[in-house]
């Protein structure tokens, strides 16, 4: 029996709960715990080693010292290690970039809500005096002001540089140039099994660290902004817990560098996305798309006198085709061809079904749109198509169209 999911954008608007990064510290020369009270959501959180609570927090502490029972054998010697996933070690890595994972906090006409972002550099902005984040289109998709939490509890005030609902990509930016930029790496190299690490703030919790595997690649993922539009998304499939404001966060590989953008869930049934959460099947925007949009949007951007006066621009590859979308067969049905188009430049005839682009099987038209999404515009692919009328199955080298995408 199919169990049927639903695909639900990471990301909770107008959730309630909020709340910084969790320390765990207990001081064994005054048998006391401290703890930090965020002022806001009232959540409390173990107090940093240093004592002093982060900015937003007021301290609290109580005493742990009580009766005490009968004194017990003594154990096995302490074994002193670190916390590892699949042979990388995860308290290390997460303490190295999570500097650089910012939350984002966003206001609509109708509420609030959070996602997730990381700080990356391009060369087209490098020394200007701003950081520059990359978080998901559907996050701020809307948003009447944009604030940026950084780990240590510091609120910046945030500006759109440029949104791709197409891709799902935003990039945002604040005034600071002291954000460490994180790595980014290269999710075609990427395989099925190896470890990965996600951060992010789901349900506003910010500096959650998950950690699992690449479980699947190339799942074809729709996702929807407030404005409607769908993106279709060629995704890395993980089994890191991924959770309603995790949308926009970084996936690392066991090296730190940034893999992929975290951007989706599956989760059973038909509830809402305010009540779905991590089944073990999240998805990833692969990192060599989202930071191509990304470089494009920051590229185009016209700022002027510190401002961005008009929004960066994105491309994406079109193969000049139109497919049927009430096709059930195997496969996408051409149903239109574009006159000077790329299909039409390589000869592919209306009502031939698509079977693979590239490397990739095609099973209906999502994926065949994924597909063509996920190369650069200006490509050179294969489509392997059944022609029409029994023609017998046939292989096209197909030079990739470019449209606007946002």
């Amino acid at each position: 029996m199919h169990q049927r999911f639903k695909l639900a954008a990471a990301f909770a608007a107008g959730t309630l709960l909020a709340g910084g990064g969790a320390y765990a510290v207990t001081n064994a020369n005054d048998n006391a715990v401290h703890a930090c009270v965020n002022t806001r959501t009232r959540v409390m959180t173990l107090a940093p080693v240093s004592g002093a609570c982060p900015k937003g927090t007021t301290p609290l502490s109580w005493n742990i010292q009580g009766p005490r029972g009968a004194t017990g054998a003594p154990g096995a010697p302490a074994v002193t290690g670190t916390a590892t996933t699949g042979g990388f070690d995860v308290e290390a890595l997460a303490k190295r970039v999570l500097p650089s994972v910012v939350t984002v906090n966003v206001t609509f006409p109708g509420g609030s809500g959070n996602g997730s972002g990381w700080v990356t550099s391009f060369p087209s902005r490098a020394g200007d005096g701003w950081s520059y984040i990359v978080t998901n289109n559907h996050v701020i998709d809307g948003a009447s002001t944009i604030q940026v939490e950084l780990q240590d509890g510091t609120d910046l005030p945030a500006t759109l540089v440029g949104t791709d609902p197409v891709y799902d990509v935003a990039v945002i930016r604040v005034h600071s140039a002291d954000l460490p930029a994180l790595q980014t790496g290269d999710s075609s190299q990427v395989v099925v099994g190896e470890p990965v690490m996600a951060i992010g703030a789901p349900l506003a919790l910010s500096g959650s660290v998950t950690s699992g595997i690449v479980s699947a690649l190339n799942r074809p993922v729709v996702t929807t902004g407030s404005s409607g539009t769908e993106s279709y998304i060629d995704a890395i499939q993980t089994d890191a817990a991924i959770n309603p404001g995790n949308s926009g966060g970084p996936l690392f590989d066991a090296n730190g560098s940034v893999i992929g953008m975290n951007a989706a869930i599956a989760s059973l049934g038909s509830s809402s996305f305010s009540q779905s959460g991590s089944i073990g099947l999240g998805f990833s925007i692969p990192v060599n798309e989202a930071y191509r949009v990304a470089n494009e949007l920051v590229s185009t951007a016209v700022i002027s006198n510190g401002s961005v006066t008009t929004l960066g621009i994105s491309q994406r590859p079109i193969l000049g085709v139109n497919f049927d979308t009430r096709y059930t067969g195997t496969g996408a049905l051409i149903a239109t061809v574009s006159p000077g188009g790329g299909a039409a430049a390589a000869g592919i005839p209306a009502g031939s079904v698509v079977r693979r682009i590239g490397t990739q099987v095609v099973r209906d038209y999502t994926e065949a749109t994924a597909a063509i999404r996920a190369n650069d515009p200006g490509a050179t692919t294969t489509v392997t198509v059944d022609l029409p009328n029994n023609g017998g199955s046939r292989t096209f080298t197909v030079t990739l169209g470019t449209a606007r995408s946002n």
